[in-house]
């Protein structure tokens, strides 16, 4: 591949600890051995480009060399999509390296490389970019995985920085093949009972389970079945433990972590989940590996998910429940600080809030004397797809039966209550409202598929607004049956409406990430002592939510959840994986990113109380590692929506 002539530069001769100093500030370098680094160092060329110049054009061949950013900013653009304007693709600022893909791949480069202003880059030869994936381990996983592997590196340093003020040590990443502490102890379903709490006594366990022949678990008998299954039945100690025993026995593989044994734990009200050696990760043969208990999940911790649930459940108040919610945010300041992911915490914050909202119902129900009557509560929006992060509003609907259409003052009474609970709770009322106590939100089933109908044939900017927050809901409380009739029924019109989707596509097109092409998103449009904060939600979380919801509506995608969405695209063969992967990594960061800003604006005690701007970061605050990710997530957004607009406009 012919190379474009660079203007000459100072030697690096006796510059070795300067460079070495600025390698080691920026990932991957960062990360790599000494020996590794000499190599890096021996055969690096400083070369100079002017504003506007070509370090490496489209051919027909691999390119020879790669670059490494020491000063300035370097751009890729390509044709844009009418063929005439030109398209930036691509970024690299201070301490990234390019280009990494064709490399990898051994493929032609496919964008036009430009300086962005005086720019230095360190020149390398090929030859040295694949001896280093070889000799460096940290330098091929970061070239494979590039935003993942970033994404760690943050985690790790968020986990250290949060880790300090917290005093928190439990690692909920930890695999729970290393959280198993002895073998497990184990009966048969024929195992009379006295035997069976004998062996308990003896082993001082608080559970033993019950397997098959095959040595794989059947049941569970845990000490606080023994009073309701046991001694107020009255049972001889010579009974089966079979006809005692819960069934079926929840359980992980040993590969899962912490955090998922945590989260079952709390969904199913359980205290122990049983470990199962897989056949893909057994050194011997599969099979059961041993228990995992709560007491073990949460030795070193104060509030555990199962207690909060418990909280919840056991509330007879709405200021007990008010307590519990603040309990939440608390836990999920916690989860940062042990490293969890933000995927992992909106899942756990969701569920609880979850549980919070179905306890308000229960109790709702109760005071207005609904208790039987067949109805479904909608959670919509950030709920509705299980992402909830600490600062939420609330938005809700409800989905009555035919028979209840008569008793619709009575629900809308209901639904008031409920939502002003929820206010009382910490979600505020929303300002738009979409709240079921709106009597345009307590429908019927054939009423809310008109609704939707109406929707999709007028395609207006309220039409499309509306079906970003209604589409997404999902089934909380009530006869859940009826959600997923209209889910179904939703789908099929959908799909039939091209013209809605290229809708929906020119409305979601409008909201942009803010990269600055002209010199940098970090460095020239957010640089330091510039005022102009991100809003991390508006232009991160929600393009690539409103792009896994066109293409999941496209492709009949059932499920709600961002992620979970786009992985499913994947396995209909819509969607390439590298693809995914790289939308999926952003969409983690830049939720974590809004954690982290509402938790340290609501302080140490999380207290909820509403902040002002929930979701804007000043990049300029940011440590160089995550202002180098969050222009790569921006630019991950950029992807998905040129996507978005192949497809659909």
């Amino acid at each position: 591949m012919p190379e474009t002539a660079h203007q000459p530069a100072p030697s690096l001769t006796g510059q070795q600890g300067a460079l070495r100093s600025f390698l080691a500030e920026h990932a991957p370098f960062s990360q790599m051995t000494a020996p590794a680094m000499n190599t890096l160092l021996a055969g690096l060329e400083l070369c100079y480009y002017a504003d506007g110049e070509q370090l490496l054009a489209p051919d027909e061949r691999p390119p020879t060399h790669w670059f490494i950013v020491k000063q300035g900013s370097v751009k890729g653009i390509r044709a844009g999509l009418n063929g005439g304007s030109l398209e930036p693709l691509f970024m690299a600022a201070a301490g990234e390296c390019f280009p990494v893909g064709a490399l990898l791949a051994q493929r032609p480069v496919t964008l036009s490389y430009q300086a962005v202003g005086d720019t230095f880059v360190f020149r390398a030869p090929r030859s040295l970019f694949d001896t280093l994936t070889r000799q460096s381990p940290a330098f091929m996983d970061f070239c494979t995985r590039r935003l993942a592997a970033l994404l760690d590196q943050s985690r790790r340093e968020l986990q250290a920085s949060v880790s300090a003020s917290t005093h928190l040590e439990q690692n909920l990443l930890t695999p729970l093949a290393a959280m198993v502490r002895r073998a497990p102890v184990t009966c048969g379903p024929n195992t009379p009972l006295g035997e069976a709490l004998a062996t308990m006594q003896r082993e001082k366990l608080g559970s033993i389970l019950v397997t098959e022949a095959d040595g794989m678990p059947a049941g569970i008998l845990t000490r606080a079945d023994l009073i309701e299954r046991v001694l107020l039945p009255q049972l001889p100690l010579t009974t089966p433990i079979e006809q005692v025993m819960s069934r079926p026995v929840h359980a992980l593989d040993a590969q899962a972590s912490a955090a998922d044994a945590v989260y079952l734990m709390a969904s199913k009200g359980i205290r122990h989940v049983a470990v199962l050696q897989s056949a893909e990760t057994a050194r011997a043969a599969p099979g059961l590996l041993g228990v995992v208990s709560e007491r073990d999940l949460f030795a070193l911790q104060r509030l555990s998910l199962r207690s909060a649930g418990s909280a919840i459940r056991r509330a007879q108040s709405i200021d007990s429940l008010a307590a519990a919610a603040r309990d939440i945010r608390v836990l999920a300041r916690n989860l940062v600080a042990q490293g969890v992911g933000s995927a992992q915490i909106t899942r756990f914050v969701s569920m609880l809030n979850d549980q919070l909202t179905q306890r308000i119902v229960e109790l709702s129900l109760e005071r207005f004397r609904l208790v039987g009557g067949r109805f479904c509560w909608l959670a919509l929006g950030s709920e509705g797809r299980e992402e909830q992060t600490i600062a939420t509003d609330q938005d809700n609907a409800l989905l009555l039966a035919p028979e209840e259409a008569a008793r619709r003052d009575a629900w809308l009474v209901f639904a008031a209550s409920v939502n002003n609970a929820l206010a009382d709770c910490g979600f505020p009322l929303c300002k738009g409202g979409v709240m079921a106590r709106n009597p345009a939100l307590c429908l019927t089933q054939e009423e809310w598929q008109a609704r939707f109908a109406g929707w999709l044939d007028a395609g207006s900017p309220q039409a499309l607004l509306n079906a970003s927050i209604y589409f997404d809901f999902r089934g909380l409380a009530g006869d859940l049956t009826l959600a997923h009739e209209l889910r179904r029924w939703i789908s099929q019109q959908v799909r039939a409406n091209g013209r809605f989707l290229k809708q929906l596509t020119d409305n979601a097109l409008a909201n942009h990430p803010p990269i600055a092409w002209t010199g940098g998103m970090i460095d020239q449009l957010l640089g330091p002592g510039q005022d102009k904060p991100v809003d991390l939600k508006l232009n991160g979380t929600m393009p690539l939510v409103d792009g896994a919801r066109i293409l999941s509506l496209a492709h009949g995608v059932a499920v709600t959840h961002t992620v979970e969405r786009l992985h499913a695209l994947v396995e209909l063969g819509a969607a390439d994986a590298a693809d995914v992967a790289g939308w999926v990594d952003a969409f983690h960061f830049l939720q974590m990113l809004r954690l982290r800003v509402q938790i340290e604006g609501q302080g140490s005690e999380a207290g909820g109380e509403a902040l002002e701007h929930p979701n804007r970061v000043d990049p300029a605050q940011l440590s160089a590692l995550d202002r180098r990710i969050l222009k790569e997530a921006f630019r991950q957004v950029k992807k998905l929506q040129q996507r978005l607009a192949l497809d659909y406009v």
